[in-house]
């Protein structure tokens, strides 16, 4: 009895050693002798043969037959449709032993009679799921490792079963759970089964897992076939995939399955349950599981879903402010959250800029979010200019010979540190800024959206913004600001707008003097204040016949929605012209005692407000 295997003829019925087939392909076995040839039984059936090198296995004739005939009535109930030599050579060549595949053990895979091919090495190289349709078994589908799925055998599609399902015919419960695949329904079962079992509560069998077979993007057309089966539990558990598609796909799903059953779980630290399974976090599965959420529609929020996004939410880090403005931190709490807008105002040729300017220079060596800049009045080597100055505590504009300019840029210590300031150290771009400004408002809006999706900009500045609005209507600066907030909710980004405020009245004090500003004199529609989380007011007066006066800026708070704070007095500053830098005014004159100051800067306010600003 002969039989040919990879080009090796092997005599079973003759007892003894001979050349392993598998060894012989692959180089080895040169001796002839890996293959252990058991003979033939009494009956005269030959009884196999194994290698004790690379486990390959002929099975004996008595099994052959023993698997053919178990074969019989299973065939016949798949209604010839899968060649019943394919099943009987796909049965004898495979395994349900999934050697630890994915995490999945022998005993998941067995009960749930998924098979494995191996390779020449031991690895996996095909997995067979099969599907079942009414509960009989018609088919396999077959994925060759890692995650290419490839021609199945008998019948697969959206009208099958789900998978697993056929262990789960007449149960009914509290629970079943859907995954979003084959092998992440096995991991989920396992580890819920796992949990189940260590508790001693599995004597009513364990809680369903059943997945589609056809994907998410279609999956909801597979799960609604079984409506009335999933209507038997008290809650349809679905864990979703932690990626756009797996919530696009729970969208169709809700309007499949019961209403008010439907429950979502989602893996805060992995994608799906096989990844939980690999990454030992069976308790987080396990927890997430237990604390699923009732479904509600796209564009609402349960409350019960409420605390895991307070704490989402609490772990993003605030922009924080340079210590010049210390005060204004601890009277926002820490700093500017994302997702906000703040607004920024005062009188033309008051210094707003430079104060952006600072916060932006700060930001950009000490926030975790990136930088993007959108200068109205500097162009791409102006902005550079301001801010490499600042980087140099050396105003580049104060030096009248060019020559002398251009010796000091093109020095080895001022190229290091612009290279320090423009870029990281990996050579990436420290910040972005927008240098086409003459297009239409459409045309600004798609580079803002190029700077927070492509760059990764979570910090955008708009300086000013009423050069961007200068010509619209109220209407259409309105359309404007809900644009902006559109993107702030959706992309996670803060806006900071810098503001012109309209000119002083007739017989009143000039803005250029310090005279008092509101939120209200910000110039154009009163929906860019209305908008801002945060508005901030700057004074100065700079027409004072001393000079250290007319470096003295007197901010104060209007609006601060995440604290709830105001202030009249939200800080004093003092701007040194030459070094191009900004210090809050208490500090600087602690450090320069020499330095006479009156304090009629600014505006004047009462003497209770600058009691509680002082004692902050």
């Amino acid at each position: 009895m002969i039989t040919e295997r990879y080009g090796v003829s092997v005599d079973l019925s003759v007892e003894g050693k001979q050349q392993c087939p598998r060894c012989k392909k692959n180089g080895r076995d040169n001796s002839m002798d890996n293959l252990h040839v058991y003979g033939v039984d009494s009956s005269g059936r030959h009884r196999g043969a194994f290698c004790h090198s690379c486990e390959y296995t002929i099975p004996s004739q008595e099994y052959l037959e023993d698997l053919n005939e178990e074969l019989e009535e299973e065939y016949d109930e798949m209604g010839n449709k899968l060649d019943k030599d394919v099943l009987v050579e796909l049965k004898r060549t495979t395994t349900t032993d999934s050697k630890g595949y994915r995490g999945v053990t022998k005993e998941t895979s067995s009960y749930f009679n998924v098979r494995y091919d191996f390779d020449e090495e031991g690895q996996v190289d095909k997995v067979y799921y099969p599907t079942t349709k009414n509960f009989k078994h018609v088919g396999y589908k077959v994925r060759q490792h890692p995650k290419n799925f490839i021609t199945p055998y008998g019948e697969v599609g959206k009208d099958v079963d789900l998978f697993g399902q056929f262990r789960f015919k007449n149960v009914t419960g509290k629970y079943v759970l859907i995954t979003c695949g084959e092998h992440d329904q096995l991991a989920a079962y396992q580890m819920l089964a796992d949990y189940q079992n260590s508790r001693g509560n599995a004597s009513y069998g364990h809680i369903p897992v059943v997945s589609p077979t056809i994907g998410e993007a279609g999956a909801h057309k597979q799960i609604q076939q079984h409506y009335e089966w999933l209507n038997g539990f008290d809650k349809i558990v679905y864990c979703v995939d932690n990626d756009e598609a797996g919530r696009k796909a729970l969208e169709k799903v809700a309007k499949v399955v019961p209403k008010y059953k439907l429950y979502v779980m989602n893996l805060s630290t992995c994608k799906d349950p096989n990844e939980a399974l690999l990454k030992g976090k069976q308790k987080e599965f396990i927890s997430r599981f237990f604390s699923a959420t009732a479904y509600v529609p796209s564009g609402i929020v349960g409350s019960g879903s409420l605390l895991d996004k307070i704490k989402e939410a609490a772990k993003i880090p605030k922009i924080p402010l340079p210590p010049f403005m210390h005060k204004l931190q601890g009277l926002m709490a820490g700093g500017i959250p994302l997702k906000t807008i703040v607004s920024l105002g005062s009188a033309s040729g008051t210094g707003k800029s430079t104060y952006v300017d600072e916060l932006i220079y700060y930001w950009l060596f000490h926030s975790p979010h990136k930088v993007g800049i959108l200068s109205l009045e500097s162009d791409c080597a102006q902005y550079g200019t301001k801010i490499l100055s600042r980087h140099l505590q050396r105003k580049i504009d104060l030096i009248e010979d060019d020559n002398d300019k251009m010796e000091l840029l093109e020095s080895e210590d001022v190229g290091g540190k612009a290279a320090t300031l423009f870029t990281h150290d990996d050579g990436s771009h420290r910040f972005h800024l927008i240098e086409e400004r003459d297009g239409s408002l459409e045309d600004v809006q798609e580079l803002i959206l190029q700077l927070v999706i492509e760059c990764d900009v979570k910090v955008c500045i708009v300086d000013p913004l009423q050069d961007l609005l200068d010509g619209l209507s109220n209407e259409e600066q309105a359309k404007f600001m809900k644009w902006l907030k559109g993107l702030v909710k959706s992309h996670d980004v803060t806006f900071i707008l810098v503001n012109h405020v309209r000119k002083s009245g007739a017989g009143s004090k000039a803005n250029s003097k310090g005279a008092d500003i509101s939120e209200e004199d910000f110039a154009g529609s009163s929906t860019i204040f209305k908008s801002s989380a945060c508005n901030l007011l700057f004074t100065r007066n700079k027409e004072h016949e001393d000079e250290f006066e007319r470096n003295i800026t007197v901010m104060k708070m209007t609006k601060c929605r995440w604290t709830g704070r105001t202030s009249p007095v939200a800080g004093k500053y003092y701007y040194d012209n030459d070094s191009h830098t900004l210090h809050d005014l208490q500090d600087y004159l602690d450090k320069n005692p020499e330095i006479e100051y009156s304090g009629e800067s600014g505006i004047t306010p009462d003497k209770d407000a600058l009691k509680e600003f002082e004692n902050f």
